[in-house]
């Protein structure tokens, strides 16, 4: 089953995906999402992503700037992202050359005549952890709390893959609370977790440790930071104080009943035992980047499981919960603080019990 992960495959098994066969039941939320790596993203170029049913055009210019804007141009309505380039700081349009500087002011027009008063429509956009995030919101509110940063080395990038599949951002970041699909969907034994969100806040953080995880056969220990309805991000620290292993999972709206699923994975090492830096150091870096490689794939065939499942999963707003579920029930309540709207998922409140019962709901 986690090997059916290509379009080519996913088709075999004879199901449609979710989207074809049951309506959406829940808006976009609102929050960052992520819309690249920002290896994706170099100085002088421009990309067109989607996000919650409209599209977003992405550049930096010549000294790293970045911007998110509409994707039409104020003139005439030409898409910036069809042939439009950037030249230096500034976003030219294809149609009339038009010229628009960071600010999103028009200052040049293709035929030397004096720009009209007019600006492109800006977005919020912010680069974190190897990642290029845009909020999004229902009615237009500015963000409302920022993507925590990690301490990981920017040089590096991301070695990473995007899936365009059924679903709903909120199902992907259940993951981090659904402790029952470990053992049961990618085999982890021994696992031992422990975390809950904690009301009003957008983080939420969860601790682990399992065997036969990536590094299938070790025990790993690892941290997942949930940010939103977007990012679920998992920490390594490797032993001996080798160095971090970084793993994402961005899932990002893009249409009704569909969404992107970026994964990535970073390696990041700080020498080798017992070998000088001096001796070592020229070559932990691309070791480094083709471990990431290695092991992103080795990620990807692990998450194709996840992958299969969201594609065809028909949300449950009132699921019949078990023991040994984990916390998915005070999740969902989490989760209501990222709508405009009540989605109609909150589970009733339980009595209050010890936090040894509390992580069995």
């Amino acid at each position: 089953m986690k090997h059916l992960l290509d379009s080519r495959a996913i088709s075999l098994h004879g199901a449609e995906p979710a989207d074809t066969l049951h309506a959406p039941s829940r808006p976009y939320p609102n929050g960052w999402f992520c819309v690249a790596f920002s290896d994706e993203l170099r100085a002088g170029s421009l990309t067109t992503r989607r996000l919650a049913g409209a599209e977003v055009v992405l550049y930096r210019t010549a000294k790293g700037v970045l911007r998110a804007v509409r994707p039409q141009c104020p003139h005439l309505g030409a898409h910036l992202g069809v042939g439009g380039s950037v030249e230096g700081e500034n976003i030219v349009c294809p149609f009339h050359r038009f010229a628009f500087d960071p600010s999103g002011t028009c200052v040049r027009t293709g035929y030397d005549q004096q720009p009209p008063k007019a600006s492109l429509t800006q977005y919020p956009v912010c680069e974190a952890n190897g990642s290029v995030y845009v909020w999004s919101h229902a009615l237009g509110m500015p963000p409302q709390w920022d993507v925590p940063l990690f301490p990981m080395d920017d040089r590096q990038p991301f070695s990473h893959r995007t899936f365009d599949i059924a679903g709903h951002p909120q199902d992907v970041i259940e993951n981090a609370f659904d402790w029952g699909h470990l053992p049961a969907l990618h085999g982890l034994e021994e696992v031992d977790i422990g975390g809950l969100p904690v009301t009003g806040e957008p983080i939420s953080t969860v601790t682990a440790t399992a065997r036969n995880t990536m590094m299938r056969g070790f025990h790993q220990s690892y941290t997942l930071t949930v940010i939103g309805l977007a990012t679920i991000a998992a920490r390594t620290v490797l032993p001996a104080g080798a160095g971090n292993l970084y793993v994402m999972l961005h899932a990002t709206p893009t249409g009704p009943g569909r969404m992107q699923v970026r994964f990535g994975t970073k390696l990041e090492l700080n020498g080798f035992p017992g070998v000088p830096d001096w001796l070592g150091r020229p070559a932990v870096t691309p070791l480094a980047r083709l471990l990431s490689e290695v092991l992103q794939r080795v990620g990807s065939v692990d998450t194709g499981a996840d992958l299969l499942m969201w594609h065809h999963q028909e949300h449950v707003a009132r699921p019949r919960l078990a023991k040994g579920d984990g916390p998915i029930g005070r999740y969902r309540q989490w989760a209501q603080q990222f709508y405009t709207e009540p989605t109609g998922d909150l589970v009733p409140p339980r009595p209050e019990r010890s936090e040894a019962s509390r992580s069995e709901e």
